[in-house]
């Protein structure tokens, strides 16, 4: 396994319905994932059943707010310059980091052309 970031999450709700024999946890939590590759802030609802021999079962969902977003997109090109003709036929990779979505987000990345190896 490759390890993705540290979580550390913190309670800011927390409901617990009894049912006799289980019941049910409900949740809202906050926190962070830090990590070379991951990072960013949690927002997260926790509806976790509880068994009967009393032990939850965590049901998390919730958004992950990364300081910089990692895209992979595809591009391809269209041109009727004969200096570029060649990019009629590249499909091309974008892979980078965007550091916030709106106006005066940066994005960086690099740009990959992808051409047929096949021989003719």
């Amino acid at each position: 396994m490759n390890p993705l970031c540290d979580v550390e999450l913190r309670y800011t709700s927390l409901e617990s319905i009894d049912f006799g024999t289980g019941g049910q946890l409900y949740g809202t939590m906050e926190g962070t994932a830090s990590g070379e590759r991951l990072r960013g802030t949690l927002r997260l609802t926790n509806l976790a059943p509880r068994r009967a021999d009393n032990v939850n079962m965590p049901t998390l969902r919730g958004v992950l707010d990364a300081h910089a977003r990692v895209f992979v997109t595809t591009f391809t090109f269209r041109t009727a310059d004969s200096r570029y003709s060649w990019l009629n036929t590249t499909f091309g990779v974008l892979e980078g980091v965007l550091d916030s979505v709106g106006v005066g987000g940066v994005a960086r990345g690099r740009a990959y052309g992808c051409e047929a190896t096949v021989p003719r």
